[in-house]
């Protein structure tokens, strides 16, 4: 099943509170990082600042995946006391190894920040063989974080999992919905939707250090290429234990 489900708000900025997961769904919000509740009318500009207290926000944006072991190293530098399902690599000896390198690395870029909130893309960590996560390429990571606590868990699958013949059946009713999330999600004509889109909000934040840290997280263009390879092998081994 695709549970790409919720009403969704337009805006990327946007940061008010509504109970929001990705879902496949007509319904389904215009950008995967807002939050508002849609009880009222807004707008909202792609980068705002209250002056005097010197909140601002951004938009994170990639269409590379994130490497597990890098995105949880630097998530265990981030000052926040309560966090969630963070064991992104299954392997307990690479977690333990992630946390002393993480013990070692005190500074954070992520100091500042009030809340972050949107979809992320993390590639599978193991390739190959009967315990492989390839399962992760599907997967949608719903990023949610608010003062004190921090989440990354798993939310529903990508639209380009079930391909666009199969989403035009789901938008039948609506397509200019089905076109919107062609023209502004599917971000890449070989991955589709699949991508980085994280908003932040916080006090005095550093856009350039939140954004270098968090590139120093994506996968190399070769892993990227053996992530590919990967996917094309279990293709291939699925077709050849599966003859039709």
């Amino acid at each position: 099943s695709h549970p790409h489900s919720e009403v969704n708000c337009a805006e990327p900025g946007c940061t008010q509170d509504h109970s929001h997961s990705h879902s496949h769904s007509s319904e389904s919000c215009r950008d995967p990082s807002c939050t508002e509740d849609h009880s009222h009318s807004h707008s909202h500009s792609r980068s705002t600042s209250t002056t005097n207290l010197g909140i601002s926000n951004f938009v994170y944006k990639s269409s590379k995946p994130f490497d597990a072991r890098k995105l949880q190293r630097l998530l265990m530098r981030w000052p926040i006391p309560v966090m969630e399902e963070l064991n992104l690599v299954k392997l307990s000896e690479e977690i333990e190894q992630t946390k002393e390198k993480a013990e070692a690395e005190t500074a954070s870029p992520f100091v500042g920040l009030l809340r972050s909130k949107g979809f992320a893309w993390i590639a599978p960590t193991v390739l190959e063989g009967p315990f492989n996560d390839l399962e992760r390429h599907d997967t949608v990571m719903y990023w949610s974080h608010a003062g004190k606590h921090f989440g990354l868990k798993e939310a529903g699958t990508w639209w380009a999992s079930m391909g666009k013949a199969a989403m035009k059946q789901v938008f039948k009713g609506n397509m200019d919905e089905y076109e919107r999330i062609i023209r502004e999600d599917f971000v890449s004509g070989e991955w589709g939707d699949r991508r980085q889109e994280i908003v932040f909000i916080g006090a005095n934040i550093d856009q350039k250090s939140i954004t270098e840290a968090l590139d120093g997280c994506l996968c190399t263009d070769e892993q990227v290429a053996e992530y590919k390879q990967a996917l094309i092998n279990a293709i291939e081994e699925y077709y050849a234990s599966n003859p039709q």
